[in-house]
Parts: structure tokens; sequence; C-alpha cells
């Protein structure tokens, strides 16, 4: 049954937009710690390729898995508890990698956090896609966009903070995190919960089933894209070109990528009403492509690089508003499941694919298992462009 609003919140319409975009920018700021301290973490343990991708993978599950199963909850006990808890466990979990002495306690953090943060993403989606009154798409590319910009700017920070103060000052990146956390509960609605569901039934497996499950599919091969390009550009920068491993290229790539990412969201919730959704997303997946592989052959830290990282991260995300509002809006009674699965499941399989393209490094070399990641973009275009195709429905999706 559809929600019943209890209370009204602080803040509504184009505040409320504006606030959940914030605390996405600080969350992800804090979750993009790991990417920025990859090549610290590689050298500090002695790591491999294949105990790096298990590090990243073990994140991405961790953060990714467990959103069909938040959102849900979220919908049984109330969105502003489940959110506000997450926000606050991925800020004192993950601000703590940078001073963990083993490499156990990093998975454990990671695994903590990485739930934390999951915990906010179907919530934020659901509540942000009714702030535009016209444009769902809109609304949540607003909150993506907000996700992206903290996801661009975060390694940014991470790395100055290691060059002037070293890895033991990253536990201060906790601190607006919590602030937000608390902020988080008292400004946001609150909704007549659903009321309590069997366990299976939280799962809400059942969404797995159609259009819903192979956008998921489709979502799991750009995420594959992204968690390459995140994960294992900073390593190529170190291993193959030689940075250090706390050099502000590294940040900076990482920003260019993640920020243009942002305004590729905001660009897909734009583009979908004037040129439809199946358009909007097939298009920019198959240019990514282009960008991606051009990345690899141009010189780091020159103009054109940066110029390949942003237009990358730029078309890559502008499918990514119209994928989560196209599953909510063939799941209106789950819709933050549905978003759920398609933000979460979908980039935990990305995760364990990344597992395999860690073996794969080991065995052809870290710029060839790039390039495998880079071109999961095509069969991403290749699903969705079949899920959204109006003889499957895609039109009936968009009007719904």
């Amino acid at each position: 049954m559809p929600h019943v609003m209890r209370r009204r919140g602080l803040l509504e319409g184009t505040a409320l937009a504006g606030f959940l975009a914030l605390v996405h920018t600080v969350n992800d700021a804090i979750t993009a710690i790991l990417g920025a301290l990859l090549p610290t973490i590689q050298q500090r343990f002695d790591a491999s390729p294949a105990v790096l991708a298990t590090i990243v993978a073990t994140y991405w599950i961790a953060s990714s898995v467990t959103q069909p199963l938040f959102g849900s909850l979220a919908e049984d006990v109330g969105m502003r508890l489940v959110g506000s808890t997450g926000v606050l466990f991925a800020a004192l979990c993950l601000s703590l990698v940078g001073v963990a002495p083993t490499l156990y306690l990093v998975f454990v953090l990671l695994v903590i956090g990485g739930m934390g943060s999951a915990a906010l993403h179907p919530v934020g989606t659901t509540v942000a896609r009714g702030t535009t009154v016209n444009n769902a798409a809109l609304g949540v590319g607003f909150f993506t966009a907000g996700g992206m910009l903290g996801f661009g700017f975060g390694p940014v920070l991470v790395l100055y903070l290691i060059e002037r103060y070293g890895t033991e000052s990253t536990p201060w990146l906790m601190v607006p995190g919590l602030l937000l956390a608390l902020l988080f509960f008292f400004v946001l609605p609150d909704w007549q919960p659903h009321g309590w569901h069997r366990l299976l039934d939280v799962f809400e497996l059942r969404l797995l089933r159609g259009p819903i499950g192979w956008l998921a599919l489709a979502a799991s091969f750009t995420s594959v894209s992204f968690v390459t390009f995140t994960s294992s550009i900073p390593v190529w920068l170190v291993n193959e070109e030689g940075f250090a491993p706390d050099d502000p290229v590294i940040g900076w790539t990482l920003c260019a990528f993640s920020v243009s990412a942002g305004l590729g969201s905001l660009m897909g919730g734009t583009l979908a009403p004037r040129i439809g959704r199946r358009t909007t997303v097939v298009a920019s997946l198959l240019a990514a492509v282009i960008p991606l592989l051009l990345l690899l052959r141009l010189e780091p830290a020159t103009p054109a690089f940066f110029t390949a990282a942003a237009l990358a991260g730029l078309l890559i995300y502008t499918s990514s508003p119209v994928k989560i509002v196209a599953a909510q809006d063939l799941a209106p009674r789950s819709r933050a499941a549905a978003s759920g699965i398609v933000l979460g499941l979908s980039a935990g399989v990305a995760g364990v694919f990344y597992i395999g393209l860690g073996m794969l490094q080991e065995v052809i070399g870290l710029e060839p298992a790039i390039v495998v990641g880079f071109v999961m973009v095509i069969p991403a275009a290749i699903v969705a462009g079949r899920v959204l195709s109006p003889a499957r429905g895609g039109r009936s999706a968009s009007a719904a």
C-alpha cells in the first residue's frame, strides 16, 4: 500500500532536494576514500592485484547487495530512521579505513560502512523523485549528482589530508557525516510505515523477475565500467605511469570523472522526457566507449586526459536516473526496493565481476584487463535498449 505522510518535514520541494543532494555529497565523499587509498593500501599491506580487487569487491557488495533489503526495511519501519542510521555508520566506519592497523580490520570497516551507505540510497532516491513535480528522473538525477560531486572531490580531499597530515588524519572526515545524519532524521517528512513483512518478503525477490531484473543486469554491466575506472585507474597511474600513491593527479582524475558523472545524471533527467528513455540510455552508454578507451592512450595529467575522464563519467552516468525511475515506475508499490535493486544489486554483481578482473590483471596485465572492464558499457546498452523498447513496455513504464 502507498505511504501516507504522518508528519510534514522541515523542508519540502526544492529545499528538500537540495538537502538530500548535500547529504549524498558528504556520504559519497567519505565512500570515495577507498579509491584514493588503494595505492596506499597496496604498499602498506603488500597486497596483490587479486587482493586489491577483493577489497574493492567487498565494499561494493556490502554497499550494494543490501540496498533492496534496506529499501524494503525503510518502507516497513520508516525512511527517516533507516536513512539517518545509514549515513551515521558510513561516516563512522569508512573514515577509519585510513588508520586501520590490519587488512582484516579494513575489510570489517568496509563491510559495516558499506552497508551504512547502502541504507541511504534507496531512501534518498525514493524521496528525491517526489521533490520535482513534473519530472521524477530530474529529482533522482539531482540526488545522484550530489553523490557524484562528493565522490569526485572526496579523493582530492583525502589525498590532500594524507599528503599534509598523514593517514592518521582521515578520522576527521566523519564529523560532517555525523552531523548530517542527525539532521536527516529531523528534516525528512515522516511516512506511515507499511508494517513488518515476513523475512523472505523483505528481500522483494519477486521484483527480480521481468523487466526490473533486466534493468538491474544492464546497471550491473554499467557498474563494472564505473568500478574499473574508480578502482583500477589509480593503481594504473601508480604502477604503469609512475605516479606516487598520494599524487594529486590521482585525486583530480577521479574528481573529473565523478563530478562529470553527476552532471551526466542531471543531463539524463533532462533528456529522457524529450528524446525518450531508450534513446537517452543507449546512446550515452555506447558513446562512453570512446573516451574510456582513449583515456589509456593519452598522457596523464594533460588537458586532453582530464577531458577524456570527464566525458567518460558524463556519458556513463547519463543513464543512471533513467534506469532507476523506470524501475520505480514498474513497481509503484515498492519503489524503494526497486531502486535498491537497480542501484544496489547491480553494483554487487559488478563487485563480484571485478574480482575476476583482478585475477585477469595477473594473467594478461593491468591495462588489457581495464579495457575489458570499460567495454562492459556495450552489453549494458544492448540489454537496457531491449528492456526500454516500446515492444517490451518501455512506453508504458514511462507513462506510469
